[in-house]
């Protein structure tokens, strides 16, 4: 909205959080780096609106490892595909998803 001429600016940059059995996320892996709580996966996500937004994935160790052969450039697709019951009383619910990807190396053929 604007205001006098000023125009809100909207983040780049978000980070997904499914929460529906079924929810997925397309883009083009743009940055891997080390994180926190281990490597971070961040993809370049083309928004209904048609504006891009870098938009990084969990850093769920499930997801981290599906994640692990991935290349910069590749289209990725990941979908939350749920939660398993935790292995360990106390400890958090694990999440899993399935990660597919078309490489760039694919393209190139």
């Amino acid at each position: 909205m604007a205001d006098n001429g000023w125009e809100v600016v909207e983040s780049v940059r978000s980070f997904w959080n499914p929460t529906k059995e079924g929810e997925e996320l397309r883009g083009r892996l743009v940055t891997i780096g080390d994180g926190a709580y281990g490597k971070e996966f961040t993809l370049k996500v083309t928004k209904e609106d048609g504006k891009e937004q870098d938009v990084k994935l969990p850093a769920h160790k499930m997801l981290q490892g599906l994640c692990g052969s991935l290349i910069l450039g590749d289209e990725v697709k990941v979908i939350f595909t749920g939660t398993q019951p935790p292995k360990v009383k106390g400890e958090s619910p694990l999440r899993v998803y399935q990660v597919f990807r078309k490489s760039i190396e694919e393209k190139v053929q």
